[in-house]
């Protein structure tokens, strides 16, 4: 008999949570750049509440040039930044259960693309997502600096590997498509007082975080 797993943390409308997964075995979940673009670009097309044929009505919508802000979100996404074999998301919960469908799909649809290239079957991902309620104790800005910069905490370098951050949508400096909350990412930054600042703060926060992982890295919000 299968044990599903118990949340201890209710996922509420209007919170905001860091939520990360890795692939199963530390495995690579990226391997190359189409399929780094896939999963990135479902993170728009997948997110709103309209379950019918989701995917195909957004792409759809993009082509017409309609504007898809009207559309009722599931989630507003506030950072990211996707590494070779993790991913880690803030995310800020619009609707009722609406992290868990957005992630759901965003899973299901990438697994499927990626089984079917490397003929493959079975998980790809080590379970369900992890996800951290972001309370008083760590600051939106503080939260954003450690998932913008994640790729510098592994040692990564963007110009050797695959790795795709929203930290240049903060800069204002992305040359491709921004699909962060305007919004959420200039009260951020003017929680910290300017961008300028925003840049120092971060600078920071990336020692703070290198030296204390263990903090975002599990999570006890999750019983298997």
């Amino acid at each position: 008999m299968r044990i599903m797993a118990i949340r201890k943390i209710q996922l509420v409308n209007g919170e905001y949570y860091h939520v990360f997964n890795r692939g199963v075995d530390k495995r690579t979940i990226f391997t190359n750049k189409d399929e780094l673009y896939f999963f990135f670009n479902r993170l728009q097309d997948l997110n709103n509440t309209n379950t019918s044929n989701a995917f195909r009505m957004c792409r759809r919508e993009k082509r017409q040039n309609k504007n898809l802000e009207n559309q009722t979100q599931l989630v507003k996404i506030v950072a990211y930044c996707l590494l070779p074999n993790h991913f880690h998301l803030l995310l800020q919960q619009q609707s009722d259960d609406g992290i868990s469908k957005f992630m759901q799909r965003l899973g299901s649809s990438y697994v499927k693309l990626f089984n079917q290239k490397h003929e493959r079957t079975g998980a790809l991902f080590q379970g369900r997502f992890k996800a951290t309620h972001i309370s008083g104790d760590y600051a939106l800005p503080s939260v954003s600096s450690y998932v913008n910069l994640n790729y510098k905490h592994h040692e990564i370098n963007p110009k050797e590997q695959l790795v795709k951050s929203s930290i240049f949508e903060y800069l204002g400096t992305e040359l491709g498509e921004y699909i962060c909350d305007k919004e959420a990412i200039d009260s951020i930054i003017n929680e910290a007082g300017s961008l300028e600042q925003y840049k120092v703060d971060t600078k920071n926060s990336s020692i703070h975080f290198a030296e204390n992982k263990h903090v975002f890295l599990t999570s006890d919000d999750f019983e298997f």
